[in-house]
C-alpha cells in the first residue's frame, strides 16, 4: 500500500522548525504542544477530541515515512497502514465511521493520531 497524504493547513504561516514540547490528556482531549526554538513563551496547541489511537516516534525511527514525497509538516489521510492496523486490532467495530489519520512531523518526532473529527489548532502563550 502506498500511503498518500494531503497537506493539512490548520493555520497559515506555520514555521518549519517546530519541535515537540508536550502532550497531555484533559477532559477527553489529547493536547499536543509544539514550540519554535526562537519563541520562548509561545506554543502551537493542537487539540484532538476523543482520539481513537495515537503514537509518537522519534524522527529517525520513521525514515521510510519521511522518504514519501507527500509528507508535510501537517498531513491528513483516510487510507494508511496505521488506519489498517487500527481496523484490524478493533475487529472492524469502527468500520462504519469516517476516520482520519493526522500526522504531525516536527524536527524531532512524528505524531500520528486517528480521530473522527478535525482537531482545533491555535497559538497560545505560556
Amino acid at each position: 500500500m502506498t500511503e498518500k497524504y494531503t497537506r493539512w493547513d490548520p493555520i497559515m504561516d506555520l514555521p518549519n522548525n517546530l519541535f515537540f514540547y508536550e502532550m497531555y490528556f484533559k477532559k477527553g482531549k489529547q493536547v499536543v504542544l509544539l514550540k519554535q526554538s526562537d519563541l520562548v513563551d509561545r506554543c502551537l496547541k493542537i487539540e484532538f477530541n476523543n482520539p481513537l489511537a495515537y503514537r509518537i516516534v522519534i524522527e529517525s525511527g520513521r525514515m521510510k515515512t519521511l522518504d514519501n514525497p507527500s509528507i508535510y509538516t501537517f498531513c491528513k489521510t483516510d487510507a494508511s497502514k496505521f488506519l489498517e492496523w487500527f481496523d484490524e486490532e478493533s475487529y472492524g467495530i469502527f468500520d462504519d465511521l469516517l476516520k482520519y489519520h493526522y500526522m504531525v512531523c516536527t524536527s524531532d518526532n512524528i505524531i500520528d493520531v486517528i480521530t473522527l473529527q478535525d482537531p482545533e489548532v491555535s497559538w497560545i502563550n505560556l
